[in-house]
């Protein structure tokens, strides 16, 4: 009895030290999402102006006008293109079949792509040994997020990579494979997002490219360079909001399983809460037992 109520009371005392733990983190977790979301709509009314002003650009400046040309001795080898796979995987543990749910996609989509050349990036350390269990071959990159949220400049550096690497003529696709969100803010399915250069979407409707333009904006410079660093921020918003959907859904799938934590652990309180006081009263009772028998009052009865 006194070894079960040993063992009874040090698991109490553990469980009452983790507690606050799973409270902290399952809020932490929270409030991460929260602010990816936050982020995220800021980062819409950002990308809406931006589209707005593009569109100015694009009606005002004749994008067919003639662009600074160079020689360039001709090269008679065909360039080799190839495609990339961009795996945004957890940089972080508690995340339960997130980077699973990833590495069986990524593996699909290498195995429905065995005839391309396909350089796989995977984001996020918790990732790797599952991406080498499953036989992917892949290069090791670093975190996408600085702190709690995603660090814009190693996004926007990555799009300078796979830009240049549309212009030297040997990058042919970017493709994404990271979670996104669907219809609710807890609905989050991992799915895959072509991130071409040049293929920029216009959110203006036709109607609005009727109007007349007034006061005409006055834009100075080569059109074709000023499209292209447009395209190019236009997707680096893109794989920003990725990366967002991204944080978002690592945290929610964190939360959850600290929720489900918690609740068990408030459970396993209350039963050895309950077993601890029994052990109590029985050992109460023994020693009452004892202390009878050995004045004699038990034996009277």
């Amino acid at each position: 009895m006194s070894e079960g109520k040993e063992r009874a009371q040090s698991r109490l005392e553990n469980l009452k030290a983790i507690e606050p733990l799973i409270s902290s983190l399952r809020v932490l977790s929270l409030s991460t999402m929260q602010m990816a979301m936050n982020r995220q709509g800021t980062l819409d009314e950002y990308a809406r102006r931006f589209t707005e002003v593009a569109e100015l650009v694009r009606k005002t400046v004749d994008r067919k006008a003639p662009t600074r040309t160079s020689e360039e001795p001709f090269d008679f080898r065909p360039t080799q293109q190839h495609q990339v796979l961009a795996v945004i995987g957890s940089s972080r543990g508690i995340v339960g079949q997130y980077n699973k749910n990833l590495t069986h996609l990524a593996r699909e989509f290498l195995d429905a792509n065995q005839d391309e050349t396909i350089c796989v990036l995977a984001f996020g350390q918790r990732i790797h040994p599952l991406l080498r269990q499953a036989g992917v071959t892949f290069k090791a990159r670093g975190n996408l997020i600085s702190g709690s949220l995603p660090d814009y400049d190693v996004a926007a550096k990555l799009i300078r990579e796979w830009d240049n690497g549309f212009e030297e003529g040997n990058l042919k696709k970017v493709t994404i494979l990271s979670y996104r969100r669907l219809d609710s803010n807890t609905n989050y399915r991992p799915l895959l997002t072509e991130l071409l250069s040049g293929k920029a979407e216009h959110l203006v409707d036709e109607q609005e490219e009727e109007k007349e333009l007034w006061p005409i904006p006055i834009v100075e410079g080569d059109p074709e360079l000023i499209f292209e660093k447009i395209e190019s921020h236009i997707a680096a918003i893109q794989f920003y909001r990725l990366i967002l959907d991204s944080v978002a859904a690592e945290n929610l799938f964190r939360y959850r399983l600290l929720e489900e934590a918690k609740e068990n652990t408030s459970n396993l309180l209350e039963e050895l809460s309950l077993e601890v006081q029994a052990n109590r009263r029985k050992v109460i009772t023994q020693q009452l037992q004892e202390l009878l028998a050995g004045s004699g009052l038990l034996a009277q009865r």
